[in-house]
């Protein structure tokens, strides 16, 4: 009975998965590996190409629900432990939110560059792309665009890879984020300022 199943699986069969079970069946176990990275980057790197220009489309920063979907891949990375996958570093957002939008989206996208790098850019781009436009926090500002490469090199600082000069974002951004960094700190002193003064006026309305 097994060896008849196995004979309607092969009349089944296409000729193009019949040649390729040819082909792995005379592969050594590295080329089997590599032929497994090469069918992957074949079908990924599109998928990572489209990921980022959509994610930086209309000053995008990072989904609402960014911190339930990384959560699904952190489990496979551990800081304390040994494991088969590189650091994931944790995203900008919650106790990190007080980042500058920049540094948050490079997080964002050197996330999902790590998805790519392990194999999970399939169920990451479905993650992504059924996420509603309408579920993404907007930078206030409007954001250079981080490229590839920038995000290689993130990638690549992640894994203990040293750049000379190092490796900085705000290196590669426009003077406007300078600008920026100076108003939200202008902002911030105002609102302190405000915050003491209102304390003082209730305390001495407070004494009469």
């Amino acid at each position: 009975m097994p060896s008849d199943n196995k004979k309607s699986d092969l009349k089944t069969m296409s000729p193009e998965m019949r040649e390729r079970q040819k082909i792995m069946s005379r592969m050594t176990p590295e080329e089997k590996i590599m032929h497994k990275w090469r069918c992957h980057y074949e079908k990924a790197t599109p998928q990572l190409l489209e990921v980022i220009e959509y994610c930086q489309k209309d000053n995008r920063i990072v989904p609402h629900a960014w911190r339930q979907i990384i959560g699904k891949y952190m489990k496979f990375t551990h800081r304390n432990k040994f494991t088969e996958y590189p650091p994931l570093k944790s995203s900008l957002i919650l106790g990190a939110s007080h980042a500058p939008d920049i540094e948050k989206r490079q997080r964002f996208l050197t996330q999902i560059y790590w998805c790519y790098k392990n194999m999970f850019m399939s169920s990451m781009f479905k993650d992504i792309m059924e996420t509603s436009t309408e579920d993404w926090v907007v930078g206030y500002y409007q954001e250079d665009k981080i490229s590839l490469e920038l995000i290689k090199r993130e990638y690549a600082r992640w894994l203990n890879v040293n750049y000379y000069p190092e490796h900085n974002i705000y290196n590669y951004c426009t003077n406007h984020h300078k600008k920026h960094k100076k108003i939200e700190t202008a902002e911030k002193l105002h609102d302190n300022q405000e915050g003491v003064l209102d304390d003082e006026s209730t305390t001495f309305i407070g004494s009469r």
